[in-house]
C-alpha cells in the first residue's frame, strides 16, 4: 500500500506538524481522487478525519488544562492577597493598640509626676505651724502688761493659757492643714481619671473605625475576587463556545477548526493589582493629622 508508506504514524507530532500532516494527506487524497483510485483516496481521507478528531481532542484538552490553570491561578492569587490582606491588617491594628498603650502609660508617668510635684508643692507652701489668733496676741499683750507691771503670778496664769490655746490652735490647724492637701489632691486625681477615660474612650472609637474601614475593604477585596471570578467564567464559556462552533450572544458564529492559539481573554495576576501595604498603611499619626486640617 503506497498511501500507509506515505503517512506518518498517528498520534505524533504537535500542532503544526499535525497540521502539515494533514496539509500533505489532503493533496494526497486529491492526487487519488482525480486519478480515480477511490478506495486509496477513501483510505487516505479516514486517515484525514483519525488526524483531525486527534488534533481536536488535543487541543480541546489544552483548553481546559489552560482555563484549569487561569483558575487555579486566580483562585491562588486571591489567597495569597486575602493572607496579605490579614497580615498587613492585623500588623496595623496591633501597632495601634501598642502604640495607645505606649500613650497611655506616658499619661500615667505624666500624671504620677504632676501629683507628687503637687503634693510637695503643697506641703511647702501650707505653713506647718499657723500664725497666731487674735485671741492668744491679745493674751500676749495683757501678759506684756502684767511683765512690765511686775505682776508676775498674774503673767504666769496668762502664760498657761497661751499655752493651751496655742496646742488647741495647732491640733486644729493640722487637721484643716491635711484637709487643704487632701482636697487639692483629691481633686487632681479626679482631673487624672477624667482624662485617662477620655483617652481610653478616643483610643476605642480609633480602634473601632479601623475595624470599620478594613471590613469595607475586605468587602471590596471580595466583590473584586467574586467580578474577577465571573468575568474568568464567562471569558472561559466564550471560548470554548467558540471551540464547538457554537452561537454565542453577540460574538457571532465561530468556526469547529481553529488552529489558532486562543487569545488569554484574563490574566489573574494583572487583573488582581491590590494597592500596595504602604499606600494602604493606617497610622495614628495621619488619623491626628487629618483631624488637625478639618479643625483648621
Amino acid at each position: 500500500m503506497e498511501s500507509d508508506s506515505l503517512v506518518p504514524p498517528l498520534g505524533l507530532g504537535s500542532s503544526d506538524e499535525t497540521d502539515e500532516i494533514i496539509k500533505q494527506l489532503e493533496a494526497q487524497r486529491s492526487t487519488y481522487e482525480k486519478s480515480g483510485e477511490f478506495l486509496e483516496a477513501e483510505k487516505v481521507h479516514q486517515r484525514i478525519l483519525h488526524f483531525k478528531a486527534e488534533q481536536k481532542q488535543r487541543r480541546e484538552d489544552e483548553l481546559s488544562e489552560r482555563q484549569a490553570k487561569e483558575a487555579a491561578d486566580l483562585e491562588t492569587t486571591f489567597e495569597e492577597e486575602f493572607k496579605a490582606f490579614n497580615d498587613d491588617w492585623d500588623n496595623r491594628m496591633n501597632t495601634y493598640k501598642e502604640n495607645c498603650k505606649e500613650m497611655e502609660q506616658q499619661m500615667k508617668g505624666k500624671q504620677e509626676n504632676e501629683f507628687e510635684t503637687t503634693k510637695k508643692s503643697l506641703e511647702e507652701s501650707i505653713p506647718i505651724i499657723p500664725k497666731h489668733s487674735s485671741e492668744y496676741l491679745n493674751l500676749k499683750r495683757i501678759q506684756d502688761t502684767l511683765v512690765r507691771n511686775k505682776e508676775y503670778v498674774e503673767a504666769h496664769a496668762i502664760q498657761q493659757q497661751m499655752i493651751d490655746l496655742e496646742e488647741n490652735e495647732k491640733k486644729d490647724w493640722g487637721k484643716d492643714r491635711d484637709t487643704q492637701i487632701s482636697l487639692a489632691l483629691s481633686t487632681l486625681s479626679k482631673r487624672h481619671e477624667h482624662e485617662l477615660e477620655a483617652f481610653k474612650l478616643k483610643a476605642g472609637k480609633g480602634f473601632d473605625e479601623l475595624k470599620k474601614l478594613r471590613a469595607a475593604e475586605m468587602e471590596s477585596l471580595l466583590k473584586r475576587y467574586q467580578n474577577l471570578k465571573a468575568e474568568q467564567k464567562n471569558a472561559h464559556k466564550l471560548q470554548k463556545n467558540r471551540f464547538y462552533g457554537k452561537h454565542t450572544t453577540g460574538s457571532g458564529l465561530y468556526k469547529t477548526e481553529n488552529t489558532a492559539s486562543s487569545k488569554v481573554l484574563f490574566t489573574p495576576r494583572a487583573q488582581l493589582n491590590r494597592p500596595s501595604t504602604a499606600a494602604l498603611r493606617l497610622t495614628i499619626e495621619s488619623h491626628d493629622e487629618k483631624d488637625a486640617q478639618q479643625n483648621n
